[in-house]
């Protein structure tokens, strides 16, 4: 698989997260791909693939930036472990729609995909996943080996 090749716009400074995020970012770049590729009439399979790795790679890497926050004492965890909850709960909820896609609504629900992965990046990643790469920085802070 082609990683993501992420822009300074998505780099936190924090080496570990930002590697993990390009990872993330393929999967938003796959469903673009793939709802723009014309010649592909069924998609659902590719779609649900997609959504699931997403899903997958999601568990490691909030639980290791969850993690990384602990370690650092980051008094901003409990929201920003809401928002990776929300984030799952709307992928899953991506996911249960699949089986109900036909050929004349699977491309409207990637665009949906894609819209909704671009927009949240765009957000969590450029403020959310920098406040605690600020606070571990502002306060000088380097976590503990697990």
């Amino acid at each position: 698989m082609k990683f993501y090749e992420i822009s300074d716009e998505y780099r936190t400074g924090n080496d570990r997260i930002d590697q993990q995020h390009a990872k993330m970012l393929d999967y938003t770049w796959r469903a673009h791909e793939l709802c723009a590729d014309e010649n592909m009439l069924f998609k659902s399979d590719d779609i649900q693939k997609i959504l699931e790795g997403l899903e997958y790679y999601t568990i490691v890497h909030f639980a290791e930036e969850e993690e990384f926050m602990e370690q650092i004492g980051f008094d901003g965890i409990e929201a920003h472990r809401k928002q990776h909850d929300n984030f799952r709960a709307k992928i899953r909820s991506f996911i249960e729609r699949v089986p109900e896609l036909s050929l004349a609504t699977q491309d409207d629900m990637l665009g949906e995909v894609f819209e909704y992965l671009q927009d949240w990046w765009k957000v969590h990643i450029t403020h959310e996943d920098r406040k605690y790469v600020e606070f571990e920085q502002k306060n000088g802070l380097i976590p503990e080996e697990a």
